[in-house]
C-alpha cells in the first residue's frame, strides 16, 4: 500500500462565505479524527498526514493547525483552497508554514509545477504533489532547464539534439518526439511524461543541493 495516506476531507471552492468555509473546516476535522482513530487500530507501516484547512482565512487556518497538531498524526499536509493565484498562495504559506509542528514532515497538496516548487521550498515545504508535469507533457510541453519546449512546433522537426543536454533524460531527440506527436502516436504521451518526471527529479535535486549549501 501507500507509504503516506491522507484522510477524507472536503475541498470547498475559493469563493464561499466564511460561514460555509468554517463549517467545512469543522466537517473535515471530524472526518480526519475518525480516520485517525481507525488508522491507529491498524497502522500497517503507513504514515497518516492531517490536512490543514481554512482557505486563505488566517484565523481558520490557525485554528486548524492548532487542533490537528493536538492529534497524533505522522505529518501535516496543507490542503483546501490555496488562493486565487500563486501569489496569494505564497502569501498564505509565508505565515502558515511557521505555525506547523517543526518535529513533523509537511506536504503541500496539489501544487508542484516547477515555478511553484522553486517558490514554496524556501518557505519550508518539505514535499508536494501535482499532476501538472505529466499533464502538460501529454499536451506536448517538455520541461527543460532552458524553459518550456512546445515539441509540436515546426522548428523541432529536424532538431536531432537531446531534449535537454544539461540533465539526464530519455535517450531520444527532439525531432523524434516531434514526429511522435505529429503522428498522434500514444508513445509520445509516455515518453514526454517520462522526460518531465526526469526534469522534476532534477529540479528537486537542485533544490536539495541549495538547502545543503545553506543557499535556501
Amino acid at each position: 500500500g501507500a507509504d503516506i495516506i491522507i484522510p477524507l476531507d472536503e475541498l470547498p471552492p475559493y469563493h464561499v462565505t466564511r460561514d460555509r468555509l468554517e463549517k467545512s473546516v469543522q466537517l473535515s476535522h471530524r472526518w480526519m479524527a475518525r480516520s485517525l482513530r481507525e488508522h491507529l487500530s491498524n497502522v500497517n507501516d503507513q504514515a497518516m498526514y492531517a490536512v490543514v484547512h481554512g482557505g486563505v482565512d488566517r484565523e481558520l487556518r490557525t485554528r486548524s493547525v492548532e487542533y490537528l497538531s493536538s492529534l497524533p498524526f505522522d505529518g501535516m499536509a496543507v490542503g483546501g483552497s490555496l488562493g486565487k493565484d500563486r501569489q496569494e498562495m505564497l502569501d498564505m504559506l509565508s505565515w502558515l508554514m511557521p505555525l506547523l509542528p517543526r518535529n513533523k514532515p509537511n506536504h503541500l497538496l496539489g501544487i508542484a509545477d516547477p515555478e511553484s516548487c522553486a517558490s514554496v521550498v524556501p518557505l519550508g515545504v518539505d514535499t508536494m504533489d501535482s499532476c501538472n508535469p505529466t499533464r502538460v507533457a501529454r499536451h506536448g510541453t517538455l520541461l527543460t532547464t532552458q524553459g518550456d519546449v512546445r515539441i509540436s512546433a515546426t522548428k523541432y522537426q529536424n532538431d536531432h539534439t537531446p531534449i535537454d543536454p544539461h540533465m539526464e533524460s530519455i535517450p531520444y531527440t527532439r525531432a523524434y518526439l516531434h514526429h511522435l506527436f505529429k503522428q498522434n502516436e500514444p508513445l509520445a504521451l509516455t515518453l514526454a511524461s517520462l522526460h518531465n518526471i526526469y526534469y522534476m527529479n532534477h529540479l528537486m535535486r537542485e533544490l536539495r543541493g541549495r538547502i545543503l549549501r545553506d543557499e535556501i
